[in-house]
């Protein structure tokens, strides 16, 4: 199938590793242009040799709105259009953390939130300008599944508030032609976790039977972002090899 994304201009966030890199490399095998968003410059050279020629690196903190539109008008600019967008940019959950009230660290919170939920709007919000010139296109933000879950109240809420975003941008935008659509990956093998046994035992529990990689959950996400996915506007959809036991109406 061909899913018209030769010569698209594609803006990856959290470009450089896991899930961003996954879907950078993927949208890159499809003939888009690829620029990647992050903060560590080593990194993101690492990233680019992964992802190919015509590759473009820029740097920002989604925290911090200057450094986002600054970044977000350099790769539209390097590209020459901008037609995708894929927010990928978030902390990493921080391990160990008591559940409940008890596990609520203030500053953490705010940290997550910021980055994730925020930190997304900042995003498109520079990056809806150059969409619309190019004619619409296709933003799609990656959440999880502790969205669907208790247990983690920090993880549960910049999630959920990725979900919110998602609906929000989908019916203010979809209108001009820019379709906005929510990943929820589950527990995904990525380079960092790819030789941890009892992480893959754990990524096993879904009901596939076996653990869910970067590189499929990339191929959902690269649909999503085709001209062939414009009226899934506004979906949330799981990649997580299917959870046992509840209906997601």
């Amino acid at each position: 199938m061909d899913l018209g994304l030769s010569g698209a201009g594609a803006l990856v966030t959290g470009g450089s590793r896991g899930i961003g890199r996954a879907v950078a490399v993927a949208l890159a095998a499809e003939g888009a242009r690829v620029a990647l968003l992050g903060r560590d410059p080593a990194a993101l050279a690492a990233a680019v040799e992964v992802v190919g020629p015509g590759t473009v690196a820029v740097r920002a903190d989604t925290t911090q709105d200057e450094q986002v539109r600054s970044a977000v008008d350099e790769a539209a600019a390097a590209l020459g259009r901008l037609d995708v967008v894929v927010n990928c940019a978030a902390p990493r959950a921080t391990p160990g953390q008591t559940p409940g009230l008890e596990g609520v660290d203030d500053e953490d919170f705010l940290r997550q939130v910021d980055t994730k939920a925020l930190g997304y709007v900042r995003v498109v919000r520079a990056a809806a300008p150059h969409l619309r010139a190019a004619g619409g296109g296709r933003v799609v933000n990656i959440s999880g599944m502790n969205a669907r879950a208790t247990g983690s109240i920090g993880g549960s809420v910049r999630n959920i508030a990725v979900v919110a975003i998602t609906k929000n941008l989908a019916d203010e935008l979809g209108s001009v032609g820019i379709s906005v659509t929510c990943v929820h990956p589950g527990l995904t093998i990525t380079d960092r976790v790819s030789d941890d046994a009892a992480f893959r035992e754990l990524a096993s529990g879904n009901a596939l039977g076996r653990p869910v990689t970067a590189g499929e959950v990339a191929g959902v996400i690269t649909f999503l972002t085709s001209p062939r996915a414009a009226v899934a506007n506004g979906s949330v959809v799981s990649v997580d090899g299917g959870r046992p036991g509840p209906i997601w109406a």
